[in-house]
């Protein structure tokens, strides 16, 4: 029977908002720019601004945060130095970065960089974890 861990179960969760980031921003580009535009080449594609556009700048950061993440908890788990210092660098990192697309889509900025720094700081702790076990 497989064992799940806890950092790998954050792990998921990311990736669950990381592709509903994704549609977020897609959803505004299509809100602007309507759905013949959407299901088109889209050749040319305008900036989005205010919320939309602030929607697919956090998913992008995402994607800069979510391979690292990944790498580190797949590390930790495979080498079984799995334990509480990852567990809750995975926690502070999904949570953090929940609160960062939040934050950003709802142009907070200074609660914005804080939570960007609370997912650094989670992942800091996994390397932690990897270095102590």
């Amino acid at each position: 029977m497989y064992e799940s861990s806890m950092e790998l179960t954050m792990l998921m969760w990311a990736s669950i908002l990381y592709v509903v980031q994704i549609l977020l921003g897609a959803l505004a580009a299509d809100m602007k720019n309507g759905i013949a535009w959407g299901l088109g080449n889209r050749e040319n594609i305008p900036e989005l601004e205010g919320w939309g556009g602030r929607a697919q700048r956090a998913y992008v950061n995402m994607a800069e945060s979510l391979l690292p993440f990944a790498c580190l908890v797949l590390i930790a788990y495979s080498l079984d130095r799995t334990g509480e210092w990852s567990v809750l660098g995975a926690e502070i990192f999904l949570l953090s970065r929940l609160a960062y697309a939040v934050l950003y889509v709802a142009g907070i900025k200074v609660l914005r960089s804080l939570a960007y720094f609370g997912g650094l700081a989670g992942m800091t702790l996994i390397i932690v974890q990897l270095f102590s076990g």
